[in-house]
């Protein structure tokens, strides 16, 4: 170890797991969750988890354990197709529900890929003969003639890309659409988004009868018959199981509205899919997406339980990320210097002050890879060309890395709340724990108004709130009540509601403390990843 020195340019491993695949390689440390998505008799396939938590990493692993599994990205299959159609536009702002035809693209595009898949349709030869052989190894059954009946419709194009299909169902739809209501409502003048908002109300319910009909009917018996008749073809070869994972979700390939009713019929057919025993679809969510969908998509009959059950949340014990650690600093460590096992203790001082010096870094972090790799990247440029990492690196290491932590989180949360960052101040220069009350009224009340002045402010559930403060519809309490729980919900801080509890921290509990716990004796404590950033009083080096 003598020769071991550290260089700026080196690191422990990259933040998005598609860069970090040499690492994942050599240093993949599995929690149990990997044997959950490999089980096609669990039903959990919803994957849920905050960013850096390691779903990525899981999918990837996921794709090297099982033969068959089928990678969707949202951005490639051209579901931006939807939302830019007029037609689409016209019937959505006159008010009519398109969630069954959201089910149906999901529901075709699966069947399609693990058909594909399963009879190996790689060239032309096997394209002509397809239905064919589809036919010869199926079970003659009468409830799958009209599953038979919708494929040979769609099958002319099963071997084309995804985005082609998608196009392909959503033109068929807009026709019908079309047809329904042109020439039939009177005085309808175009179709569009700005042509629906001139409607009569007399017109749009017209409209809306029509084309509802219309959405109603879209091939649903077909749709259910056709998961039967895949689940029937499949048991031929029953020890044969197929994947279909999605990931980046979180990301913008079409806009909000659209993709939470998109993500919401995602889920839905992910679920009708589990009759299928040899198929699981799995779904990467980030917490403040599966809530912000949940949100935005609820409605009569909703029943938010049903999802749960079919969700699994990450988390992450201090053993298994000094796993990471350790694993990680093994591969930095002994490809160029030495062929011994070598770990945090070889590079880092035992202690930070009083505090065992992995507890100070894992305090620090929300339990997440992403988090402990960060840290630990930060500490490797501040000890360049030294030979180890020492109490004072550490500490100049923190530093920069509290400032990333909270630029990382806001970024996060900017779908939810974009302000994050200019409510966040209402923190600096605190005690590590203090009461709500500490923070007056007045405080937020110029931190609303700093926002206001600067112009700066960006829609969102933050700025939802202070809008309500402005006009009155909520008082100043109330107003303080919901920012706190903004904190809290983020991860900024934990809360303490009765001097019997401990610390609650959302990104450890099921539910948590609720806005309406809450009171101005409601005890706080600022996460240690920000003591750094926000001067947190006690905690200044």
């Amino acid at each position: 170890m003598a020769k071991f020195v550290f260089k700026r340019d080196q690191i422990i491993g990259y933040a998005p797991a598609e860069q970090d695949q040499y690492f994942l390689d050599q240093c993949f440390v599995d929690t149990g969750a990997l044997n959950i998505l490999c089980d096609c008799n669990d039903q959990r396939r919803l994957l849920v988890g905050r960013a850096g938590a390691g779903k990525s990493a899981l999918i990837a692993q996921l794709e090297k354990e099982k033969e068959n599994v089928i990678i969707l990205r949202p951005e490639s299959l051209a579901l931006t197709y939807i939302s830019n159609s007029n037609v689409i536009k016209f019937f959505l702002e006159a008010g009519v529900k398109l969630d069954i035809f959201y089910r149906l693209l999901w529901r075709h595009i699966f069947v399609v890929e693990i058909l594909k898949s399963h009879f190996r349709i790689e060239n032309e030869e096997k394209k002509k003969t397809f239905l064919e052989k589809l036919w010869a190894v199926t079970p003659k059954k009468k409830r799958h003639e009209q599953a038979l009946e919708y494929l040979k419709n769609w099958g002319g194009s099963f071997w084309e890309e995804t985005e082609y299909r998608i196009q392909e169902v959503t033109s068929t739809l807009e026709k019908q659409l079309k047809g329904a209501v042109e020439g039939k409502v009177q005085g309808l003048v175009g179709l569009s988004a700005s042509a629906a908002k001139t409607l009569t109300e007399e017109q749009k319910s017209e409209v809306v009868s029509r084309a509802q009909e219309v959405v109603n009917k879209v091939q649903i018996r077909e749709l259910s018959d056709i998961i039967d008749f895949l689940a029937d073809v499949l048991m031929q070869d029953s020890k044969k199981e197929y994947f279909i994972a999605i990931d980046k979700l979180d990301e913008d390939w079409v806009e909000d509205s659209l993709r939470f009713r998109l993500i919401r019929a995602l889920i839905e057919t992910s679920l009708d899919f589990a009759r299928i025993k040899n198929v699981k679809i799995i779904i990467a969510l980030r917490n403040d997406l599966i809530d912000r969908v949940f949100r935005y998509t609820r409605d009569a009959g909703f029943q938010e339980e049903k999802y749960r059950t079919s969700m699994f949340q990450l988390s992450w014990s201090k053993q298994e990320l000094t796993q990471i650690l350790d694993t990680r600093i093994g591969v930095l460590v002994r490809e160029k210097y030495t062929k011994s096992t070598v770990s945090h203790q070889d590079l880092l001082p035992s202690k930070v002050g009083n505090q065992n010096t992995l507890d100070y870094i894992l305090a620090r972090t929300h339990m997440r890879p992403r988090d402990v790799i960060q840290f630990f990247n930060t500490c490797i440029i501040h000890a360049d060309g030294k030979t180890n990492i020492t109490q004072k690196i550490l500490k100049d290491a923190e530093g920069v890395y509290s400032r990333e932590r909270l630029r990382a989180l806001a970024d996060e949360w900017y779908g939810v709340y974009p302000n994050l960052m200019q409510l966040s101040r209402l923190l600096r220069g605190r005690k590590e724990a203090f009461k709500l009350v500490e923070i007056s009224l007045s405080e937020f009340e110029n931190n609303y108004l700093e926002l206001l002045i600067s112009g700066q402010a960006v829609d969102g559930l933050d700025k939802s709130y202070m809008d309500l403060f402005l006009d009155g519809g909520i008082d100043a309490e109330d107003y303080r009540r919901n920012i706190v729980h903004i904190f809290y919900k983020t991860g900024l801080i934990g809360l303490k509601t009765d001097e019997t509890m401990i610390y609650s921290w959302s990104d450890n509990v099921v539910g948590g403390i609720s806005k309406s716990e809450i009171d101005e004796n409601t005890k706080i404590r600022v996460h240690p990843a920000y003591w750094r950033t926000f001067g947190t009083i006690g905690h200044t080096p």
